[in-house]
């Protein structure tokens, strides 16, 4: 392994720190953690850029580096950088998993859903059907306005995961609406 790929690893996992940090101070008013938490995402995101612009162009190098740097914008809450990031490293992983599900999230809080609706498709040939992914499905649907296939992908998901309370409660939520209009 080299060392670049070695040092990616390292900024890989301290994003993934910082993320569950964040997380667990989501409902805490701690300003002081969080601003610590942020600097040192800025940081890895300005190194990342620094190696995104030494990196060979063609390299999976390249690529996790874009991935990651999507990882710091969103966390950051920069959804246009972290959107153009995604796009960068789904260009020479166009079928990853991981970076299709984090794009999906950014492109939700854009409002692009179209687009959102194509990665969770995307994600799901590649990744398989889970009842979170086709709970995402639906809900982008549903925001595209097209309530009633987002109603067939989640009587489909209760028909495979019965016991998916996520699913049963966004389904009680459309018909819900539907009957008030």
């Amino acid at each position: 392994m080299t060392e670049l790929k070695k040092h990616l690893l390292k900024l890989s996992e301290e994003i993934v720190i910082n993320s569950d940090r964040l997380d667990e101070i989501e409902f805490e008013e701690q300003s002081s953690e969080r601003f610590e938490i942020f600097r040192s995402l800025r940081s890895i995101g300005d190194e990342l850029l620094e190696l995104i612009e030494n990196a060979n162009p063609d390299a999976d190098d390249r690529a996790f580096a874009q991935f990651a740097l999507g990882s710091v914008c969103a966390l950051l809450g920069y959804y246009d950088k972290a959107e153009a990031a995604y796009d960068e490293a789904l260009a020479h992983w166009p079928d990853h998993v991981g970076i299709l599900n984090e794009a999906t999230d950014v492109l939700v809080e854009l409002g692009y859903f179209q687009k959102a609706k194509r990665f969770i498709q995307r994600s799901i040939k590649h990744g398989g059907e889970t009842p979170d992914m086709l709970y995402n499905l639906a809900s982008v649907t549903a925001h595209i306005g097209d309530t009633a296939e987002a109603r067939i992908i989640l009587i489909n998901t209760l028909a495979k995961f019965p016991h998916d309370a996520g699913c049963r409660a966004l389904l009680e939520e459309l018909d819900k609406a539907s009957s008030v209009n």
